[in-house]
């Protein structure tokens, strides 16, 4: 957000004020005196100042020379750190570009722009999706965001930081970045109430249990890790903490409510002292549709899942697969009269696949 903010802001300094304040003495006519301007200088200092507080956004210094002439006045060796790249590929009429990269001690951020050249299948939500891939030459983590959307020319652009490990040398070093899809186009509903009575679907009678579905992850309530002795603040604890959750699943069946598409309510009961939601989603690993839902009574007390367990079926074809998110809520059935369940759920648009990659130097 940060990032997002400083960016904006930016874009409100007037660059002819900036070339105004850098003119060199040559622009002026012949024998007058140069005076000395307090207010040029500020305006540059200013400039250049915004641009040495903005580490993370390099991309402006690179896309105006007066932003970098202006940066280069007040610190050469802050300019020094912004240097553009400009590499780029293209494919499905998409372009993918490194703008710029620098380099701070064992840190380096690239700033990488996608932009739509037929269409409009980038916007404000776009999303890398967890396909990319950050391939270098020396051992390292990176992580990469989302940090600013240009609706005119359609541009998403991301920042790429990477922190070397170990005393890694990280000038010279090669790096590769790759994407290979992207989603956009995001909806949400959030926080709407669901035509569900919680009191009602304690009543439902419990048709089949799965015993062995394929889990693929669980999330744990601080009262759900009190009770069962494991932090998830410990790393080393999580193996041990997957394996205390409920494996013993309800059956999926018909529908019983579809806040959006590919995603709806698919089975609910009360079992071993908790009352079970389970939420099915379609297309997750092209659309990426989830959600979760919570009880909260009329003086606005929320109650939000004690564990939840996800779980496939079809894994070995991404075409079939289904995959669930069932919520477990650890309340007596006595008490549920009071409470109505609510529900936030998110999807994307579209999934745009394509082939980018890009290798330079830092």
């Amino acid at each position: 957000m940060k990032s997002e903010l400083l960016w904006d802001a930016m874009g409100h300094i007037d660059e002819s004020r900036i070339e105004e304040a850098l003119r060199q003495p040559e622009d002026r006519p012949a024998g007058k005196k140069r005076k000395k301007s307090r207010l040029k200088k500020g305006i540059a200092s200013a400039a250049a100042a915004a641009l040495v507080i903005m580490v993370g956004t390099p991309l402006l210094a690179a896309e105006s020379p007066a932003f970098y002439q202006a940066l280069y006045s007040v610190s050469p060796s802050a300019a020094q750190f912004f240097i553009p790249v400009r590499e780029a590929c293209v494919d499905n009429g998409i372009r993918m570009e490194v703008e710029s990269a620098g380099l701070e001690g064992d840190t380096a951020r690239i700033y990488v722009s996608l932009q739509d050249l037929e269409g409009d299948r980038i916007d404000e939500t776009t999303d890398l999706f967890d396909s990319y891939a950050i391939r270098r030459s020396f051992d390292s983590v990176g992580t990469c965001s989302r940090v600013a959307y240009d609706e005119e020319n359609r541009k998403a652009t991301f920042l790429i930081e990477i922190t070397a490990m170990g005393g890694s040398d990280i000038k010279g070093g090669k790096i590769t970045f790759s994407v290979r899809e992207f989603i956009s186009g995001k909806t949400a509903r959030e926080d709407i109430p669901l035509e569900l009575k919680p009191s009602d679907l304690v009543q439902r009678e419990i048709t089949g249990v799965l015993t062995d579905p394929v889990i693929t992850g669980g999330s744990y309530s601080w009262e759900a890790q009190q009770d069962f002795g494991v932090s998830i603040e410990d790393e080393t604890a999580m193996e041990e903490l997957e394996k205390k959750l409920p494996t013993t699943m309800l059956v999926p069946g018909e529908s019983l409510y579809s806040p959006m598409e590919n995603m709806d309510i698919s089975a609910a009961g009360y079992m071993d002292g908790m009352l079970h939601i389970q939420l099915r989603m379609k297309e997750s690993l092209t659309l990426d549709p989830h959600g979760f839902v919570y009880l909260m009574n009329e003086k606005g007390e929320r109650i939000d899942s004690y564990c939840a367990v996800y779980f496939a079926e079809h894994t070995e074809s991404n075409d079939l697969r289904v995959d669930y998110d069932e919520m477990m809520f650890k309340i007596p059935k006595e008490a549920l009269e009071e409470y109505r369940l609510y529900g936030s759920f998110y999807t994307a648009g579209r999934n745009v696949k394509g082939d980018w990659r890009v290798t330079f130097s830092l």
